[in-house]
């Protein structure tokens, strides 16, 4: 199947294009704040690269999050507007779950983790079993300190990666020592083939196209609504 990933929940941007089993591209672009817009033009430019055209698409796949709230809904507009214009399905795929498929090693649990607010992270945990990634928790926000402990009771090895996490892997090293480690280089970016290929299993499961359904995955209220609700809920005397 022909499959295009996006995400754009974090500072770096991913997308990827596979056919079958084939990587036909996979490329990753720092995004400045409120610049996921250049990611349509950076699509064409890439397909006009390997010679191939977007009307080859089947399915598009897009990271939901957790991540940033921005950057999320602005990867759903463009995934959502390129596969109604060319008619195809659309999935939507934890971007948490997209970063864990980059740790390629067994026996070992794999934490990814994305920047939350306020001291707090987005974590998943997932382990490889006979070659499949399996979700042990979904994602989740935690406290820095309760995700320590939570990780330091499982007594397994434990891989944790995502972008720039310098503060907190200095304290989770601090907890949990030699029982965790790190993930290097682009292990901690979220890859837009890989991406591509869970979508491809998630479409595989019901055909479902959520091209309508598919939403942000916010774990928490955002600033505007918990603003909104305090304007609402205050009495004038």
């Amino acid at each position: 199947m022909r499959v295009l990933g996006i995400d754009t929940s974090s500072k770096t941007g991913a997308f990827g294009f596979i056919d079958g089993e084939q990587v036909v591209f996979t490329e990753q672009v720092k995004i400045r704040p409120g610049g996921s817009e250049k990611i349509p033009a950076l699509l064409l430019e890439a397909f006009m690269d390997v010679g191939r055209k977007l009307d080859e698409l089947e399915l598009i796949a897009v990271g939901v999050g957790p991540g940033s709230y921005t950057g999320v809904r602005v990867g759903l507009a463009i995934a959502k507007g390129m596969a109604f214009g060319l008619r195809i399905p659309l999935v939507g795929v934890s971007t948490l779950q997209a970063l864990a498929t980059n740790i390629q090693k067994c026996s070992v649990l794999i934490c990814p983790l994305a920047k939350s607010r306020k001291g707090e992270v987005y974590a998943g945990l997932y382990q490889k079993h006979e070659g499949f990634l399996e979700e042990l928790a979904p994602p989740t926000i935690w406290k820095l300190e309760g995700l320590a402990v939570a990780l330091q009771e499982k007594e397994r090895p434990v891989i944790i990666s995502g972008e720039d996490l310098e503060e907190e892997q200095a304290y989770l090293s601090s907890i949990l020592k030699a029982q965790a480690s790190y993930g290097i280089g682009k292990e901690n970016l979220v890859d837009g083939a890989r991406l591509a290929r869970l979508g491809w299993v998630e479409w595989e499961k019901n055909k479902e196209n959520q091209l309508y359904t598919a939403l942000p995955l916010y774990l928490r209220r955002t600033e505007a609504e918990v603003r909104w609700e305090e304007r609402s809920c205050r009495v004038d005397v």
